[in-house]
């Protein structure tokens, strides 16, 4: 026995993120109008935005977590973030700094 009352073939359950199919619409035919042929650089510089996001918050919820293993466990050798020197070989993790590309010249 299903727990949530709304069945799977409902309209509700159809639509993304509470939108129906006409303002879905509606907000593709604003971004079209607003952005034209960029719109694609657009969606793509979202995106990007999104998983760097996603990417450091992942990042500090390992640090987090990280951190908090290690005052419990405050008999193994730690860094100054809270890492356990043991961890991880030597060499094993590769920092990347954020790439900037300028905006192109009109």
């Amino acid at each position: 026995m299903r727990a949530d009352p709304t069945p799977v073939s409902s309209p509700q359950a159809a639509s993304m993120f509470g939108l129906g199919p006409f303002e879905i619409v509606l907000i593709g035919a604003i971004a079209v109008m607003l952005y034209g042929k960029r719109l694609p650089e657009v969606g793509r510089n979202v995106g990007k935005t999104v998983g760097d996001l996603r990417r450091q918050w992942q990042q500090l919820s390992r640090e987090l977590e990280v951190a908090a293993s290690a005052e419990s466990s405050a008999s193994r050798p730690t860094t100054r973030l809270g890492r356990r020197l043991d961890d991880e070989p030597a060499g094993s993790r590769v920092v990347e700094s954020p790439r900037f590309d300028p905006p192109p010249a009109d």
